[in-house]
């Protein structure tokens, strides 16, 4: 098992007056990205993260804790950042796939590690507003990603943003990837290439139980994820 943190983004909509990247944002006296990898260190799994804004800075917070994998493309959008570091990971039976923008509690990751096969974490009720990545739920199984509503499924939800993968969806999604950046689709992120393995791989739909999570996009989010660290003080 290896997780993959896709970090490279420079985070403009949250405009951090020292621009640092979003997974470094403290929140609850926490660098983000301390977060995941103390979650994942104590599942004991190696992590690998994409980055390319402020790569040093991030560097210098992560040390020795994992694998730094630069992407001199990372303004062109989050799917140059999968690929090469997809390219650049050992051959491994399972994969977490994980943005690294997203508040959650550590639960989320234990779960989805102890998930054997492809899994998708969905907060299962929630409905589309502006600009979540939806999907379609039936049997157990996601059928649909997209971002927008997705009717006509037994149940639906906003996917978290984070996955797991098995060996075969691990190269299926590389694959796809490929073609993707191959054809000049290279200008924004991932997802579709990743719903375009739903026909051909079966996904299970995880979900967070209720959970609260927040993906740090606006100054709004950082705000809510700071008080859910003060409430669970409390």
């Amino acid at each position: 098992m290896q997780a993959l943190i896709l970090a490279a983004g420079v985070g403009s909509r949250l405009a951090l007056a020292d621009d640092r990247p979003k997974c470094l944002v403290e929140i609850g006296g926490r660098a983000l990205l301390d977060r995941y990898l103390d979650a994942l260190a104590g599942l004991g799994i190696p992590v690998t993260i994409g980055v390319g804004h402020q790569a040093d800075r991030i560097a210098a917070q992560v040390g020795t804790r994992a694998q730094l994998v630069f992407n001199p493309d990372y303004r062109r959008g989050s799917i140059t950042t999968l690929l090469r570091s997809l390219q650049q990971l050992p051959a491994v039976d399972g994969l977490l796939l994980l943005d690294g923008d997203v508040f959650a509690p550590s639960a989320f990751f234990s779960t989805l590690a102890a998930h054997d096969g492809n899994a998708l974490l969905v907060d299962l009720g929630t409905e589309f507003t502006d600009e979540q990545y939806m999907a379609g739920v039936d049997a157990g199984r996601v059928r649909a990603l997209r971002r927008g509503p997705v009717p006509g499924h037994e149940r639906h939800g906003e996917w978290v943003g984070f996955a797991r993968l098995t060996a075969p969806a691990i190269r299926a999604l590389q694959l796809g990837v490929e073609a993707q950046v191959g054809r000049g689709e290279d200008g924004g992120g991932y997802e579709d290439a990743l719903a375009a393995l739903l026909p051909t791989q079966d996904f299970t739909a995880l979900p967070t139980h209720g959970a609260p999570w927040v993906e740090i996009d606006f100054p709004a989010d950082l705000a809510r994820a700071t008080s859910l660290t003060r409430a669970d003080e409390r």
